[in-house]
């Protein structure tokens, strides 16, 4: 009778060759992901502040056309006072203030989003990768375990599982065949029944050719089921004259 051998744990030795690149390839595709997104973001957000910029000089000249109209039609020669200028370059100046100040706080919360979301995803993958790892090597340790006892029953096992995967395939292929005869059969029956000789011939002969190419058994069924219809609506034909 054979006895159970001790197996110690080696983790280093059972950790040994366990594949984790799927979690930094997964780490880098996001990092690429949310780089990508990032970049897209910030286009917005500069896009948004160029024109908010854009605005905010375009309602300064329009301000600046509105304070002359009115001057002139006031009767005032010698342009806008240094005030009235200077109120128009604050509001301006403002506005740009703004424009810029958006910008870099939604600059910044995307930064700081983009980032967060990165660390959170490259900690939550080197978590899974440690946790695969441990789980493999603990199941490798097991699997040494019971190897050392079970090498004749999983033989004997193997043994019955592979004729049993064989008796298996062999009723699938004779019913699958079964099936496929009985299909193309009243498939054929049906489609003929209403052929003369002449089409019967015809159908004939291009049921040979495809018969002749056939590469597979259920194409080969499919065609031996064709002609076995011809043949049948012929006996039909005989029989109603």
């Amino acid at each position: 009778m054979a006895t159970m051998t001790s197996v110690p744990y080696d983790e280093k030795k059972y950790r040994k060759g366990i594949d984790t690149s799927f979690y930094n390839n997964a780490i880098a595709d996001y990092t690429k992901q949310a780089e990508t997104q990032r970049a897209t973001q910030l286009g917005e957000a500069q896009k948004a502040q160029q024109s908010a910029l854009k605005q905010a000089y375009v309602q300064r000249a329009q301000n600046q056309r509105s304070l002359q109209d009115n001057l002139a039609m006031a009767g005032i020669r010698g342009g806008a006072t240094e005030t009235s200028n200077l109120r128009l370059a604050n509001i301006y100046g403002q506005a740009r203030a703004a424009a810029n100040s958006d910008y870099a706080n939604s600059a910044n919360q995307i930064n700081q989003s983009i980032n967060q979301n990165i660390a959170d995803y490259t900690a939550d993958m080197k978590s899974r990768a440690e946790e695969y790892a441990q789980n493999t090597a603990q199941a490798r340790w097991q699997a040494a375990r019971e190897d050392a006892a079970n090498k004749y029953n999983a033989a004997v096992e193997k043994e019955k599982f592979a004729y049993q995967k064989k008796q298996d395939a062999q009723t699938i292929k004779r019913e699958e065949t079964a099936r496929q005869t009985e299909y193309w059969s009243n498939y054929y029956i049906n489609k003929y029944s209403g052929y003369s000789k002449k089409q019967l011939t015809k159908a004939e002969k291009d049921i040979n050719a495809k018969l002749a190419k056939a590469k597979t058994p259920y194409e080969k069924i499919r065609w031996q089921q064709a002609l076995a219809g011809i043949g049948a609506r012929r006996g039909v034909i005989a029989t109603s004259k």
